[in-house]
């Protein structure tokens, strides 16, 4: 919370007093302004983060340096390390009873190397663990750019803190994957089919305008627009042919009742993003 401490004026002249006050006042609807931003900002973090907890499973044979990470890991409050491991001869087995989200990799261990690992995680499919690497054996570095499952790249030189900050983007990415099942999930109730790209595009309208709690629907397709390098005259075209789409094969006494529109109106862009969106904040 932003602190800010006004001093108490004592004025003799009535003119004086009143310019005073106007001081204040403005000092304290900056105040005020600022607070509101922030918590905008905090809110838009709690959008992305709520409900999620990215599990992160370490294989470092450096007990200290293994140690280090899980603290570091544990002192955030959207992951967790649910596991330490010093040599590599169960590492697959631990990831097939705990399925991480994360495993952070040394490509040097006793028992089986980083590499070997990889092979194993990489051959099995059912496997969706995702790795970062996080090792000072440079040479290797460009052999493990085959495995599929190697999200990034760490030296050893390289602060735990990067680590987390990387861990945080996942689990941004996280979050925003399971938004965006939600968003079609609301979508098809409402009508919508995936075939069509304008579902797909009002998919992504909905998700940046809950990341950044964006109402303005103009802001909103422009937005959209640049992040696709797509014209905004075509994205709101693909929009308006999906929902026209939509309209006229869905069950409409259904889809009223879910957008909350009434007996003679018809679904707009903006009602439709305004609804989905509340329903994924409720």
């Amino acid at each position: 919370m932003l602190q800010m401490y006004i001093p108490i004026l004592t004025i003799s002249s009535t003119v004086k007093s009143l310019k005073y006050s106007q001081f204040i006042k403005n000092i304290i609807h900056k105040i005020f302004t600022l607070n509101v931003k922030s918590d905008k900002i905090r809110a838009n973090i709690h959008i992305r983060r709520h409900g999620i907890m990215l599990s992160v499973l370490i294989a470092e044979d450096n007990v200290p340096v293994s140690i280090h990470l899980a603290n570091s890991i544990n002192t955030q409050k959207c992951m967790k390390c649910i596991g330490i491991l010093n040599e590599g001869t169960k590492v697959y087995q631990r990831i097939k009873e705990l399925d991480p989200d994360i495993l952070i990799l040394d490509l040097k261990m006793p028992g089986k190397d980083g590499l070997q690992v990889l092979e194993e995680i990489q051959t099995d499919k059912s496997v969706k663990t995702k790795v970062i690497v996080y090792s000072g054996e440079m040479d290797y570095m460009a052999l493990i750019r085959k495995f599929e499952c190697v999200e990034r790249l760490f030296s050893k030189v390289t602060p735990s803190q990067e680590i987390v900050k990387e861990l945080e983007r996942m689990v941004d990415s996280l979050s925003n994957r399971k938004t965006q099942d939600r968003i079609f999930d609301i979508l098809f109730k409402i009508g919508f089919t995936y075939s069509l790209k304008g579902t797909r595009l009002m998919n992504d309208c909905i998700l940046y305008s809950i990341v950044e709690d964006e109402d303005n629907i103009k802001n909103i397709y422009a937005e959209v627009a640049r992040q696709r390098n797509q014209n905004v005259n075509t994205l709101k075209s693909d929009i308006d042919t999906a929902i026209k789409n939509m309209w006229r094969f869905a069950d409409r006494s259904k889809t009223r009742r879910i957008l909350r529109i009434g007996e003679h109106d018809k679904p707009s862009s903006k009602g439709i993003i305004s609804m989905v969106k509340y329903y994924i904040n409720s």
